[in-house]
């Protein structure tokens, strides 16, 4: 679409981040095999607690849409999204996508 400019690098490296932390929380609930978990109060009763993961993945989520909407990749941001027809066809994978502005 060619709206990402070198200067978008760091925004970009951030929701690459909050997405791995994404999948990185979710492959640890995997692992766990539940969202909950037992533990034992000083009173002998049975309490229910969230996994630490799933705070986790409710903080990745909310970065990871912080930063879609950013970059135009939600269908309401999109809606707002102006840009030029640009050919990027004779570019290579990777610099098609940043402008040279």
């Amino acid at each position: 679409m060619g709206v990402l400019t070198e200067a978008d690098a760091l925004a970009l490296e951030m929701l690459c981040e909050a997405y791995a932390d994404y999948l990185a929380a979710r492959a640890e609930l995997k692992e766990f095999g539940s969202n909950y978990y037992e533990t034992v109060t000083k009173d002998g009763s049975v309490m229910h607690r969230s996994h630490p993961a799933v705070a986790a993945i409710q903080d990745a989520d909310r970065r990871i849409k912080g930063w879609l909407i950013e970059f135009g990749e939600t269908p309401s941001a999109r809606s707002r999204l102006r840009v030029d027809n640009v050919n990027h066809e004779s570019e290579s994978s990777a610099t098609k996508y940043f402008d040279r502005r």
